[in-house]
């Protein structure tokens, strides 16, 4: 295998960083007519030639897959595992034949590297991309880079393209993946295959099982089986992103939801990768997002016990939740949503042309808006806080916190007033009836109220204030 740093072929603009290449096996071999696919792999050692650093934002990868055309690098995208070095940026699949790599921050800023010896370049962002089904034609596939990138923290990000040819060459038959060095993803120099290097990575239920577990029963452990090279091995995973040492059988604890599994197994300074993905029936979500739902499923029925989103809750349509549903977050609707109780800690908001929530019960922390009405079908709805109340012949000045109402009940009362944050009376009432009175005057957030009994003597009043709300 050799490493070829190449440049790029596209019309202006060239991109601003260097994508060197290298493939397992060099050159690659086309599968046999008939029969297995040969699996091969491409790694991306990506770097800064210019003196300033480069701001990327993302880096798409365009794979040619197809099933009869020598221009086709794989059969199908199904299958294809890539992975990002540092950690600090990811790769994911947003289609079978295209790959897109992202930093976790953003943007990335690639600094100036060596490129004095173009065979032993020091990369920044090595992209690897494993299981690759090579085609059954001999031929060039051509590999497209699109870089989304900018030369000054000031310019906007352009994309730039890049075209790396790879060609297949029929030389002889390999169904094993080789083994490589361990110094070759952060270099690229020379490697030395392996070709009866095989290994059989696997997740079972228990170590004994003649069957492999593709699909268990979540919070259930599980053990990874390995029939391979020996050396020391490093187990990655979403809840190990810095690996952890492993010696076979590995015991894992219950899953929650599904994961996948990247073994490094390290010998004689040689490095080689081998993953495994488990699926978890049932799964338990961090939070759940749904824009719509596949074709002809016309709605979501979530059966319980219940239903906790820890962030947000976007419903694009209809939700059905036979329990209750907590959203510690806003809980947007665009579609009908139905549960015996939702409850929201932020902002709940119905938009569109029939953002409608059923619900036996609706507890909102925040915000409660509707483009459509609000309606109440039956039993009381309740707007006034717990009423303020005071037993006394002569009501100072209090201030009020929200709007509402003074209500004042006496046999003799004077003087009830309203005031402004002025000091403009805004509103008074006077009683004098024999038969007991009772006064009601509105109460805006910052005004003051006050009242006094004049006849008769010593009588004390009922004021009570009737806040609108919370404070």
């Amino acid at each position: 295998m050799t490493t070829t740093s190449t440049g790029p072929t596209a019309p202006a603009p060239k991109t601003l960083l260097t994508y060197s290449h290298e493939t397992i096996p060099h050159p690659l071999n086309p599968s046999a007519p008939v029969g297995e696919l040969e699996i091969a792999r491409l790694r991306l050692l990506v770097s800064n030639p210019l003196p300033d650093p480069v701001r990327c934002s993302r880096i798409t990868i365009v794979l040619p897959v197809g099933t009869v055309s020598a221009s086709a690098l794989a059969e199908t995208g199904v299958g294809i595992v890539a992975t990002a070095t540092p950690h600090t940026w990811s790769v994911v699949a947003i289609q079978e034949d295209v790959l897109v790599a992202v930093p976790q921050d953003g943007t990335a800023e690639f600094t100036r590297s060596d490129h004095a010896n173009p065979d032993q370049v020091t990369g920044s962002l090595a992209i690897q991309i494993d299981g690759i089904k090579v085609s059954r034609e001999e031929g060039t596939a051509t590999v497209r880079v699109i870089e989304s990138a900018s030369a000054s923290p000031d310019a906007p990000e352009i994309d730039r393209d890049l075209e790396i040819d790879l060609d297949k060459i029929r030389l002889r038959w390999r169904r094993d993946l080789p083994t490589e060095p361990a110094h070759a993803a952060g270099t690229g120099a020379r490697t030395d295959e392996d070709a009866s290097s095989t290994a059989n990575l696997t997740a079972r239920l228990s170590p004994g099982d003649p069957a492999p577990a593709t699909l268990v029963p979540r919070a259930t452990p599980i053990v990874l089986t390995w029939q391979g090279p020996t050396g020391d091995h490093v187990v990655y995973s979403r809840t190990t992103p810095n690996g952890v040492t492993a010696t076979f059988p590995f015991q894992l604890p219950g899953l929650d939801r599904d994961e996948t599994f990247v073994v490094k197994t390290t010998k004689d300074g040689v490095d080689r990768y081998d993953s495994v993905t488990v699926t978890v029936d049932a799964p338990l979500l961090a939070s759940l997002r749904t824009d719509e739902l596949a074709a002809g499923t016309p709605d979501m029925t979530l059966t319980g016990p219940a239903v906790t989103c820890t962030r947000t809750l976007n419903a694009g349509a209809l939700v059905k939740s036979q329990k209750s549903c907590t959203v510690h977050g806003a809980v947007t609707v665009t579609a009908p949503i139905a549960t015996p109780s939702l409850t929201a800690t932020g902002a709940v908001t119905g938009t569109g042309a029939n953002p409608r929530i059923t619900a036996g019960s609706l507890s909102v922390t925040g915000t409660l808006q509707s483009d459509d009405t609000l309606d109440a079908t039956k039993g009381p709805v309740k707007i006034l806080g717990e009423p303020v109340v005071h037993n006394t012949a002569d009501l100072p000045h209090l201030p009020a916190t929200t709007d509402g109402f003074l209500v004042v009940s006496a046999s003799w009362a004077r003087n009830v007033k309203v005031w402004d944050s002025k000091g403009v009376s805004a509103s008074d009432s006077s009683m004098d009836s024999d038969g007991g009175t009772t006064a009601a005057l509105p109460v805006h957030r910052a005004d003051t109220y006050d009242g006094a009994i004049t006849e008769p003597h010593g009588t004390s009043a009922q004021f009570v204030f009737y806040p609108i709300g919370r404070p």
